[in-house]
């Protein structure tokens, strides 16, 4: 979270890449009627518990509070990406499917625990120091620390996932200067023959 995969996406992007977002993805799979009916049901009594609402006053779901539920217990974030990763593996295989021939970036924090994983060619790995990562994610998200740090913790050891995936895995760093990034994600490139 905050370490700009984005904005290597977009890096990427600019050097010719096709790029699908699977945080987007989850955000629409989450919109969709029949996801959203599932998550407030398998989410109602735990919500009811914490003294959450998971249901926005015109039905839909409330992501924010989702989220406040589940990064606190990795037992009820795996019930979440049950509900959600199977979908988001199906989009991604589509859009692969869509692109063939094409240089393509999948976006995602959790790719390891998809086995798309396994059709990949390189996993490009950003990371940021935790400072930089919680400026950058309370300008951006608005939220409190607390549940920024939740995030933060439910996503530690990642990049040892990656490594343990099978995929051959690069670690690239972004401290907050652009430029030095790309130049991180050039020489990633020129490792492998896209």
């Amino acid at each position: 979270m905050a370490a700009g995969k984005n904005a290597a996406s977009a890096l990427l992007e600019n050097k010719g890449f096709l790029s699908i977002d699977a945080d987007i993805l989850v955000h629409n799979i989450l919109k969709e009627p029949a996801i959203q009916e599932k998550v407030i049901e398998t989410f109602s009594e735990e919500a009811k518990k914490q003294n959450i609402e998971l249901s926005n006053a015109d039905g839909t779901l409330n992501r924010r509070n989702l989220g406040a539920i589940i990064f606190k217990d990795k037992k009820l974030l795996e019930k979440q990406e049950n509900i959600v990763l199977p979908e988001v593996e199906s989009r991604l295989k589509l859009f692969i499917e869509q692109n063939k021939g094409k240089n393509i970036i999948l976006n995602a924090t959790v790719l390891y625990k998809i086995p798309i994983i396994k059709e990949c060619d390189a996993v490009l790995f950003v990371t940021a120091p935790l400072l930089v990562r919680l400026k950058r994610a309370k300008k951006r998200d608005g939220i409190k620390t607390v549940h920024i740090l939740r995030r933060f913790w439910s996503q530690r050891n990642l990049f040892s996932k990656y490594k343990n995936s099978n995929a051959d895995t690069v670690k690239v760093y972004n401290i907050g200067n652009l430029k030095m990034l790309e130049t991180n994600i050039m020489e990633f490139l020129k490792a492998y023959t896209f």
